[in-house]
């Protein structure tokens, strides 16, 4: 005997509009503060220290030297791709190297970008879109090096970024909305 469908299905759970709109706020936050971090964090670097050991607060005579390590952030500091990845991945057949030298230019800024971008909320979809097209390509070169924890974290991301563009219609407390509101920019909204 074959099951029957029932004629009418139980009408779905109505959604909190509020409550929906702060998600989709708090996960467009969290995703830009992350955006914007790691592109800052591609600007830092480390420097040692060197200084005469204190003893009981006084200097030490007999040239005993104290080292410590700082964390400072400088242009010069710039690396897209940590150095370790960067070796690893120049030695894959599929990844030419001009193209991950213009991935390891472009990686900071593009992310600092995206991350002002949804931390604002201007063209949020698509902002959206081309960091789901980055973290892809980050993913790309992970598998290759079989980083599974990785991609496993990128694939997180990746499940944020769809689930707020399935979202992005109650996406209200954003500058890009306030704009389209305010001026004949009416297409921002849609962006």
């Amino acid at each position: 005997m074959t099951e029957q469908i029932p004629a009418h299905f139980p009408a779905t759970t109505r959604i909190d509009p509020l409550g929906s709109i702060f998600s989709i706020v708090l996960i467009r936050i969290w995703l830009g503060i992350r955006s914007l971090q790691a592109g800052i964090e591609k600007f830092s670097g480390t420097q040692i220290i060197a200084e005469p050991t204190s003893i009981d607060g006084k200097a030490n005579t007999d040239d005993m030297i104290t080292e410590t390590v700082e964390k400072f952030y400088a242009f010069s500091n710039y690396q897209g791709v940590p150095l370790t990845l960067y070796d690893s991945l120049s030695e894959e057949p599929l990844i030419h190297s001009a193209l991950l030298e213009v991935f390891n230019n472009i990686l900071g800024p593009v992310l600092l970008l995206l991350g002002i971008t949804l931390l604002l909320g201007i063209a949020t979809r698509t902002s959206l879109l081309a960091m789901g097209l980055l973290y892809t390509s980050l993913t790309f070169g992970l598998i290759l090096l079989n980083q599974s924890s990785g991609i496993a974290w990128l694939a997180a991301h990746i499940l944020l970024i769809g689930m707020m563009l399935m979202f992005a219609h109650r996406n209200r407390l954003e500058l890009g909305n306030l704009l389209a509101h305010h001026t004949r920019l009416k297409f921002i909204r849609n962006l």
